[in-house]
């Protein structure tokens, strides 16, 4: 190729690569003009994702603290339970012992005072007095069946005792349930307390997510849009350097050229000079510069021109 054959080529091949920037800056355009609002989207993205992941952590606290409450009212309520059980079994005792103590004191119709007091008087005047011996026999008679229902008195008032001992054990049993009871309601408050606190971050947590997630699908949407023309922008670029790399050669042929021409140029504007201190005898600073100049490209030229093994060409 000549020199304008290679000057048109390169400039076609230049064209080419100046439209490739072009369609490059257009597309970069265009990807920035949607960068904003991906930084944002993902920005509110990201914050929410946070704040969900911390604001769950803070409801998983309190549900822990709610479970290891539920977890006291469970023993409590088992251990009540195990005094309520007794409770029934005590009443039960309790029901039996009166009304063995009832069915006793029927038997010995009195007190065991009472009829105490009528057995000494009793025995006092059978082992004391002088009375006929049909009304001895009939008050021995009598004493014998008094120290019957004296017996009956004495059982009747143990058992009656053990009621009331029974009774007592009660009591405290019902103070202890009522004690359990209070407990358990003050924790059911607190857990309840823990319960709300942590269904009411969860429901922020949910509308947090749900703020996140509509900027996540935005954001996808907008990659749609960006992508592809990233991918645009990269076979702009890939085409542009195959173009580059096309009009290299061409670039360098024509540099060759030009060096030529220059070399050729610096050589007869030496030899002008020379001509010129010869019948001057005195030269510029510029005639001499391109005697110099001609000089290293006349050795350049001959220095090309020498063999490999050192004799001419």
């Amino acid at each position: 190729m000549n020199e304008k054959d290679l000057k048109d080529k390169i400039n076609a091949l230049r064209t080419e690569v100046n439209k490739k920037k072009k369609e490059i800056s257009n597309l970069l355009s265009e990807v920035k003009s949607h960068q904003k609002e991906i930084n944002d989207l993902r920005k509110v993205r990201d914050e929410g994702n946070e704040a969900c992941k911390k604001l769950s952590q803070e409801a998983r606290e309190l549900r822990e603290k709610r479970d290891e409450l539920n977890g006291k009212i469970s023993d409590l309520k088992e251990k009540r339970k195990k005094i309520n059980d007794k409770i029934k079994s005590m009443s039960g005792s309790i029901k039996a012992s009166k009304e063995k103590r009832d069915k006793l004191n029927r038997s010995a119709r009195g007190t065991d005072s009472s009829l105490m007091s009528k057995y000494e008087g009793d025995m006092e005047k059978l082992l004391s007095k002088d009375i006929p011996l049909d009304k001895e026999i009939a008050l021995f008679n009598s004493i014998f069946k008094l120290q019957e229902r004296l017996e009956a008195a004495k059982e009747a008032t143990e058992f009656h005792k053990k009621v009331v001992d029974t009774y007592e054990e009660l009591k405290s049993l019902d103070d202890e349930t009522d004690r359990i009871s209070a407990e358990i309601r003050a924790l059911a408050d607190e857990s309840e307390k823990y319960h709300l606190q942590a269904v009411g971050i969860y429901s922020k947590v949910d509308e947090i997510r749900k703020q996140a997630d509509e900027s996540h699908n935005k954001l996808i949407e907008k990659y749609k849009i960006v992508n592809p023309v990233k991918d645009k922008i990269t076979v702009a670029r890939k085409e542009m350097e195959k173009i580059q790399e096309e009009m290299s050669p061409y670039a360098e042929e024509l540099e060759k050229i030009r060096a030529k021409r220059e070399d050729e140029k610096k050589a007869q504007l030496a030899v002008e000079a020379k001509e010129k201190l010869k019948t001057s005898k005195r030269i510029s600073f510029d005639d001499l510069k391109a005697i110099m100049d001609g000089d290293e490209e006349v050795d350049a030229v001959e220095s090309s021109e020498v063999g490999a093994d050192g004799s001419g060409a």
